[in-house]
């Protein structure tokens, strides 16, 4: 019995059709027979054999609470290190939360184990939510007061004490540049208030 067959005609990237060639023969196929693999497959399944979709893998969400700690009407910054996923980017200090962890443990933990300062933890302030490649941080910000104690460099590079209406002038992360926002127009307007 003689074989049907019927030619088909396609156009394809060049470098596509190349590095796929180069593949199908260590498999020990031609492009030929990889196509009517796949066409078999379609038939087969009565639809492509793999899923198309334009969803957008889910992100992992990062719970983070950071600190405005303050002292001597200056608030704390830090600049994380060049090899971390910030860059050397500054940022409200903090730590992210595990589980459901109280909010205020979570800050509390992060000046006891990692930045080594005794702060006084007081009133939640706002939050942003920033998408970063790969993943997006939900970051609440908690007023602190500075009580002792010397900001420890294990994650980040360097610390300042600023102005808060000198926080915009740092390259802060994204989530962080929010908050500042937020704080600048919050310290204006009670600047007013007390008419200085």
């Amino acid at each position: 019995m003689e074989s049907k067959t019927s030619a088909i005609n396609i156009q394809i990237d060049s470098n596509v059709k190349k590095e796929a060639t180069m593949v199908l023969s260590e498999l020990g196929l031609s492009m030929s027979s990889a196509i009517n693999l796949f066409l078999k497959q379609v038939v087969k399944k009565n639809g492509l054999p793999f899923e198309v979709t334009n969803v957008v893998d889910k992100k992992k969400i990062l719970d983070v609470v950071c600190a405005l700690i303050m002292k001597d009407g200056k608030c704390l910054i830090a600049r994380r290190s060049k090899d971390d996923h910030l860059k050397g980017r500054w940022e409200f200090p903090g730590g992210r939360r595990v589980g459901l962890e109280d909010e205020k443990k979570t800050l509390q933990r992060a000046f006891d184990e990692v930045l080594k300062i005794n702060v006084d933890i007081k009133d939640y302030l706002t939050h942003s939510i920033c998408e970063y490649p790969g993943h997006i941080v939900d970051l609440k910000l908690y007023e602190c007061d500075y009580i002792s104690g010397e900001f420890n460099l294990t994650i980040h590079s360097e610390y300042k004490w600023v102005n808060i209406e000198e926080l915009l002038d740092y390259d802060l992360a994204d989530a962080d540049v929010v908050l500042s926002k937020f704080l600048i127009k919050k310290y204006i307007e009670e600047s007013r208030e007390k008419g200085e």
